[in-house]
C-alpha cells in the first residue's frame, strides 16, 4: 500500500490538515482558530491548539498520531556558511558549525534550537544551512500537539516546505497570511534568502496593501544582490504567490501588475483534486514531500534536496546505536554457544551461572530504571521551559500593542514590524519631523523598551525610518 502522510501547518488564523498517500493528495481540511490562540506568530493558548487540532482530526477524519508539522519563521535565523571539511570524511560537528556561523552572525545558542544541513561541498569545504529557531516557540508547539494525542517526529521551517513545494531551481516565493508574510528567494534549489515579516493590515487599502508586499519584496532582493554583486537575481526569476490570501484575486492581480518578475501559478508534484486550493495549501505539500523521492529531482542537477528536521533531540524517540546492538547480539551469540557448557558444569559452576544471571537481572533492571529517570529529564526540561513561557505572560504581544497604540495616537503610519531575535525594527512615516521625535520619545518612556535607536538624524530632519527596539529583558 502507498505509504500515508499527514501533516499540518499551524497559522495565526488557522491550521490547515492533509492527507497524502504516495504520490496523490486524498483528503484535506482546515479550522478557524481564536485571535487568542497564536498572537504575534507565537502560540499563547496551547490547550485551545491542542483542542482545536483534535477538533479538526475528529471533524474531517484525518488521524493520526505521528505528523510532519510546520514551524513559524518569525524570529528564527537562517544562514548559510562556509565549513571545514572534516578530517577523514566524518560528520561534520555541532562546534565547527557553530564557530562558522558566529564569524557571520551571533547566535544565542542557549535560547534557540539549532539544526543544519550540507547542501553543497567543493574542495575543503562544505555550505551548510544553518536554521535557528526559539525554544519556547518549538516547546509550546510540541506541548500543545501532545496533548492533542499527536507525537511529531519531524518538524518543518515553513519557507523551507514552500520552497520544496515550488521545486524550481530559481524562484520567488511570496506567502500571504493575514498577519503575516514569507519571502523565499531559492537560488539553485537552495533558498538562499527566508525572511517573515508580522503585519497589521487594518485601515490599510488594497493599493497600501499591494505597496508594502512590493516595498519589501524589492528590499529582500536588494539585499540578497547586495551579497551576490557578481551574480544578482535573474530578472526572469517566476514569481509564486501562495498562503490563504492567495485567493484574493484583486490582491494578486495588482502584484503581478507591480512586481517586475514573471508570475507563474503553482503545480505542485503531488497528484492534486481540482477543487484543492492548491496555493493555500503549499505548505503542506512541501510537508508531504519532505523526505520523499519527489522532492529530490534537482539532485541531478547538483543540488542537495534540503530535509533538515528541526525536531531537538529531546523529543526524538530513544533509539539503540549500532554499536549497543552489536554488543547485543554478541552477548545472545555468546550465550548460545557457552549453554551446553553450563549443562556439564559442576555444582560449583551451577550455582556460579545461578548467582551470575541473579546480577545479570539486577543489572538489566538497575539500567532500565536509569535510562527511564535519563528519559524523563528531557520531558521536565520542557515542562520546566513551558513555565517560563507561560510565566512571560505574553511580552511580543504587548510589545506589538505598545508600538501600534503609541503610532495611532500620535498620528505615525506604521508600515512594517519586523522581529529578529530579541531585536524589533519598526519602518514608519511622520507628517513632519516633530510628529517623529514624538513617537521616538513615546516609545522611549513606554518602560517597554530598554533601548530605542532612531536613524541617523541631519538637516533636513527626518520625518521617518527604521526605528531598532530592543525589548527589556523578561525578569
Amino acid at each position: 500500500m502507498a505509504k500515508r502522510v499527514v501533516t499540518l501547518e499551524i497559522d495565526n488564523t488557522v491550521i490547515r490538515l492533509m492527507e497524502t498517500r504516495g504520490r496523490e493528495v486524498v483528503k484535506w481540511a482546515s479550522l478557524s482558530l481564536d485571535p487568542t490562540t497564536v498572537e504575534g506568530g507565537v502560540i499563547s493558548d496551547p490547550q485551545a491548539l491542542s483542542a482545536a487540532v483534535k477538533q479538526l482530526m475528529d471533524s474531517s477524519d484525518i488521524r493520526a498520531k505521528d505528523v510532519v508539522a510546520s514551524v513559524s519563521g518569525l524570529y528564527s535565523i537562517s544562514r548559510i556558511v562556509a565549513v571545514p571539511s572534516p578530517v577523514g570524511g566524518g560528520i561534520t560537528t555541532r562546534e565547527a558549525v557553530l564557530d562558522a556561523a558566529r564569524d557571520i552572525v551571533p547566535l544565542p545558542v542557549d535560547e534557540m534550537y539549532l539544526s543544519w544541513q550540507t547542501i553543497a561541498a567543493s574542495g575543503g569545504g562544505q555550505q551548510v544551512l544553518v536554521v535557528g529557531v526559539p525554544r519556547d516557540m518549538i516547546d509550546v508547539e510540541m506541548q500543545a500537539l501532545r496533548a492533542a494525542g499527536v507525537n511529531s517526529r519531524m518538524l518543518d521551517l515553513k519557507a523551507i516546505a514552500l520552497a520544496r513545494a515550488v521545486n524550481k531551481k530559481q524562484a520567488l516565493i511570496l506567502n500571504i497570511e493575514p498577519f503575516s508574510f514569507d519571502i523565499v528567494i531559492v537560488v539553485n534549489g537552495i533558498p538562499e534568502i527566508m525572511r517573515t515579516v508580522a503585519w497589521q493590515q487594518d485601515g490599510l487599502t488594497e493599493a497600501d496593501k499591494v505597496e508594502q508586499l512590493a516595498i519589501n519584496l524589492e528590499l529582500t532582493v536588494a539585499f540578497y544582490d547586495s551579497h551576490h554583486s557578481d551574480i544578482p537575481l535573474d530578472p526572469t526569476t517566476p514569481f509564486l504567490i501562495t498562503g490563504q490570501m492567495s485567493g484574493d484575486l484583486d490582491l494578486v492581480e495588482k502584484l503581478q501588475a507591480r512586481v517586475g518578475y514573471p508570475f507563474e501559478s503553482l503545480s505542485p508534484l503531488l497528484v492534486c483534486p481540482k477543487h484543492l486550493p492548491i496555493a493555500q495549501y503549499a505548505v503542506n505539500i512541501g510537508l508531504a514531500l519532505k523526505g520523499t523521492a519527489l522532492s529530490e529531482s534537482l539532485e541531478q542537477d547538483g543540488f542537495l534536496p534540503l530535509d533538515i528536521n528541526l525536531l531537538p533531540e529531546a523529543y526524538k524517540p530513544w533509539r539503540p546505536s549500532a554499536r549497543q546492538l552489536y554488543f547485543a547480539c554478541f552477548v545472545i551469540a555468546a550465550i548460545a554457544l557457552l549453554f551446553p557448557l553450563y549443562q556439564l558444569a559442576s555444582g560449583a559452576m551451577n550455582k556460579t551461572a545461578e548467582l551470575q544471571a541473579r546480577y545479570n537481572i539486577l543489572n538489566n533492571e538497575l539500567q532500565r530504571r536509569q535510562l527511564e529517570l535519563k528519559n524523563r529529564e528531557p520531558l521536565q526540561k520542557a515542562i520546566d521551559e513551558y513555565n517560563t513561557i507561560v510565566n512571560m505572560g505574553g511580552g511580543f504581544t504587548e510589545d506589538l500593542n505598545v508600538i501600534n497604540s503609541e503610532a495611532q495616537r500620535i498620528g505615525v503610519r506604521v508600515s512594517s514590524i519586523v522581529h529578529e531575535g530579541k531585536s524589533i525594527t519598526v519602518t514608519c512615516e511622520a507628517g513632519d519631523y516633530t510628529i517623529f521625535r514624538d513617537y521616538v520619545t513615546a516609545l522611549r518612556e513606554s518602560g517597554r523598551f530598554a533601548t530605542v535607536t532612531p536613524p541617523a538624524e541631519q538637516f533636513p530632519y527626518v520625518t521617518g525610518g527604521p526605528i531598532k527596539l530592543k525589548p527589556q529583558p523578561t525578569q
